[in-house]
């Protein structure tokens, strides 16, 4: 079987290429026709750019699909042929997985499209999941991309007092339409006095740097008051000079507030949930999922375009360097 599939053959280069696709499928595989998948900013974007470190081209590219079930393998049943699955997988028009995290009978109850954005938000799932605030706490969210947006969100659904930080005015706004009340464009005004201005001087309990800018870290501790901490939702890429011992003094100093510094990888977590852990990306997506059905969730106005793949190299561009035109980007599979 023949397919289509996205690949970067060169930094900044984003094109659809034919595949072959073997359909010998292992007993716990699914073989799925694509019809929407959705660009993770942060993640593709640094391997578009090649900002990722060990970027080697070519690569592929993507991480989170929805599609129709074509096939199973003889263990599955958790999906049948003709049902909708919900799986991590690359930009492709046929894809092969072992790990289908939703499954779903036709008719889906709401627009298969934002079933995609789901990943995004287990994605920020993970640093509520670590972090160790509670009801009534102030959380500062550092960017409004769509993993910051949807950690702003969740963490407003914990009952928590958020404050999100982001520099497009566009993005903001967005923001706003998702239920953010405090929203701080630094370019408009300072931050520490906006946040002390809002905690009545007490800080953040906890601030998420949903970046990825090791830049940003010491802002967030900043931004963090006495014993309260610091979580490292963003990867951290690129470059950063800086004399470690002054941002290691924030953690390990009680006069720069004794902070505690946190991992919120989303891998720390099982993918397929066993019992063996309370929480995996399986129940993850489950919780999102009922979130978005329920309208607690919005992904609607994350969503700012949906392509063809043939125009993947002009979505990579915009989300690259137009942020304040692209943010949810998905690519439309039953176009090809």
């Amino acid at each position: 079987m023949k397919g289509k599939h996205i690949i970067m053959p060169a930094k900044r280069k984003a094109v659809l290429e034919d595949f072959e696709v073997d359909e010998n499928l292992g007993p716990d595989q699914v073989l799925l026709k694509t019809h929407y998948s959705l660009i993770s900013p942060g993640t593709e974007g640094a391997g578009f750019t090649g900002l990722e470190s060990g970027t080697q081209f070519p690569h592929g590219s993507g991480y989170t699909a929805i599609g129709e079930v074509l096939k199973v393998g003889e263990h599955v049943t958790k999906c049948a042929v003709g049902d909708f699955a919900f799986c991590y997988s690359s930009h492709a028009s046929i894809v092969k997985t072992s790990a289908v995290l939703l499954a779903f009978k036709p008719p889906l109850e709401i627009d298969a499209k934002l079933i995609s954005f789901v990943r995004m938000a287990t994605v920020a799932m993970t640093s509520l999941r670590v972090s160790s605030a509670e009801f009534g706490d102030t959380a500062v969210i550092i960017g409004l991309g769509l993993v910051g947006n949807s950690a702003s969100q969740l963490f407003k659904l914990a009952g928590m007092n958020v404050i999100s930080v982001e520099l497009v005015p566009e993005r903001l706004e967005i923001g706003r339409k998702c239920g953010i009340e405090n929203l701080i464009n630094p370019d408009q005004e300072d931050v520490h006095e906006r946040v002390n201005f809002i905690t009545n001087g007490r800080k953040a309990e906890v601030t998420v740097e949903a970046i990825g800018n090791p830049r940003l870290v010491e802002l967030a501790y900043q931004l963090t008051g006495r014993k309260g901490e610091v979580i490292l939702l963003g990867s951290p890429r690129g470059e950063y000079i800086k004399n470690v011992t002054e941002v290691l003094n924030y953690t390990h100093l009680i006069g720069l507030g004794a902070i505690t510094l946190k991992s919120a990888h989303e891998w720390v977590y099982p993918t397929m949930h066993s019992g063996e852990s309370k929480h995996s990306l399986e129940r993850n997506s489950q919780i999102v999922y009922s979130l978005i059905k329920d309208g607690k969730f919005n992904v609607e106005d994350l969503l700012t375009h949906v392509i063809n793949p043939e125009d993947a190299q002009s979505a990579y561009d915009g989300l690259t360097d137009k942020k304040n035109e692209y943010l949810g980007v998905i690519m439309d599979w039953t176009q090809i």
